[in-house]
């Protein structure tokens, strides 16, 4: 469990995050600028109904604003490399969202903002896929009907599919397809050349997503 120190030192970063004051912040969640120092320099948490209120503002479970993670070994378990993580699930997200646009320059938010604003904020997306809050099932469930693709692929990257989905994987045949080049040549590598090239296009995935966690933070 969070004390008050660390309470404040989280709400703090977020707020630095975003570029708003302390008293910006107590003016719009109604809550006095005097009693945030008291937090920290008592080390007390204030009351689960102050709590909430910062947890609603920054777009966080109170569980992970008050205890951590939301389970046990959560970040541990949240990587590429577990096709059910939720890392891997916002990736299949991105994955999908890429493909409806032809700019080079692309941005995730933006695409988000385009096609997924009306059933999920954007950071709150972001924090889901880092355990920092939960989202109900339904919100998955009308993503993958938004971006026409089998909730099963989207939870669990789980590909087989029938003929009579031919049309709910249209997208995915298309851009095979279009690279059918590439995959072709990379069927014929060695299983150890195919390795490297997998964890190459895992850390380019990483390094990506902390640019983005990074630019959330600087905005």
């Amino acid at each position: 469990m969070r004390n008050g120190v660390e309470l404040v030192e989280i709400l703090d970063d977020y707020l630095r995050s975003k570029k708003i004051s302390r008293r910006q912040f107590c003016s719009l969640v109604d809550i006095p600028n005097s009693t945030i120092a008291t937090w920290k320099s008592k080390n007390i948490l204030p009351n689960v109904e102050l709590i909430a209120k910062i947890a609603a503002f920054m777009n966080v479970s109170l569980d992970w604003l008050v205890y951590g993670e939301l389970f046990d070994n959560a970040n541990e378990q949240n990587t590429y490399e577990n096709p059910c993580s939720r890392k891997s699930i916002l990736y299949r997200i991105e994955i999908v969202l890429r493909q409806t646009t032809n700019d080079f320059d692309y941005d995730f938010q933006a695409q988000h903002e385009k096609y997924l604003k009306d059933i999920i904020d954007y950071e709150t997306l972001i924090n889901w896929s880092n355990y920092q809050t939960d989202i109900p099932e339904t919100t998955l469930q009308n993503i993958a009907s938004k971006l026409k693709v089998p909730l099963q692929w989207l939870l669990t990257k789980d590909e087989y599919h029938h003929e009579d989905d031919i049309k709910t994987y249209g997208w995915l045949f298309g851009l095979a397809k279009q690279y059918e080049g590439l995959l072709k040549g990379y069927d014929c590598l060695e299983e150890e050349d195919q390795k490297f090239i997998d964890n190459y296009i895992t850390s380019k995935l990483e390094l990506r997503q902390l640019k983005r966690e990074k630019e959330m933070k600087n905005k």
